[in-house]
């Protein structure tokens, strides 16, 4: 399952991407879901929030270390726990997704605007974002449920 949430995932937000930046123009917003949800062109050359742009070599460097150190949490961990090898599939697949852009691209496309109405405003995020932030709540949600688990036998 591992395999085939890394590729989905990957497939996934590549395709969105690509999709996204060969449809709609530069600056060019399209609502979605009107106060909710916008699709728009993004371009971020830092890291999370748009922080340290322009250090495209460096968030390479770290992918790649990031990228192995998921490797070996997974190699190391309990292959029949589902939940846990569905978190580190979606956090290695964002991860890989967010490095293909900065090695074409030297930065992430990003294009998913969510806000509540004009008071509050996430930042653009795209595929790979939401899945290492899914991966990394299932992970979080899986290891706090095996503690009490653990604590109940």
């Amino acid at each position: 399952m591992f395999v085939i949430t890394i590729v989905s995932g990957v497939v996934a937000d590549i395709v969105s991407k690509w999709f996204v930046f060969s449809q709609l123009d530069r600056f060019k917003k399209v609502t979605l879901i009107p106060g909710l949800l916008n699709i728009i062109r993004s371009e971020n050359e830092g890291v999370v929030f748009g922080m340290f742009p322009g250090k495209a070599t460096i968030f390479i460097f770290l992918s790649f270390l990031a990228i192995a150190a998921i490797v070996f949490v997974y190699i190391k961990s309990d292959k029949n726990i589902f939940g846990s090898n569905i978190a580190l599939g979606l956090i290695l697949a964002g991860a890989l997704g967010n490095l293909w852009d900065r090695m074409w691209f030297k930065y992430v496309r990003d294009f998913i605007d969510l806000h509540l109405g004009h008071k509050y405003h996430w930042p653009t995020f795209n595929v790979a974002d939401s899945l290492i932030c899914v991966g990394i709540s299932l992970m979080f949600f899986s290891s706090f449920s095996s503690s009490r688990h653990k604590k109940s036998e």
